[in-house]
């Protein structure tokens, strides 16, 4: 663990943080980070996971019959191409 103080920057505060704690991560200065404050603790961390949105097939294939198409008439059935 690195010690580091809050310091005023403009209107606002930051973090300092050692050139080797940023390496050891692998960010560099201009990456976005996430913040997120746990009771009495800040954490930092590269904001480098993505969230997938994973749909729900029950609701969407909920009017679904699952009939197969029919023929149309315009294309020979596959294997009939002789």
């Amino acid at each position: 663990m690195t010690a580091t103080k809050l310091v005023r920057w403009g209107n606002g505060q930051a973090v300092r943080l050692s050139k080797a704690d940023i390496e050891r991560i692998g960010v560099e200065p201009g990456d976005p980070l996430d913040v997120r404050v746990e009771s009495d603790r800040i954490i930092i961390r590269p904001a480098r996971h993505h969230s997938i949105e994973i749909p729900d097939y029950k609701r969407l294939f909920s009017g679904y019959d699952a009939r197969q198409p029919r023929e149309d008439g315009f294309a020979r059935r596959a294997g009939e191409e002789h």
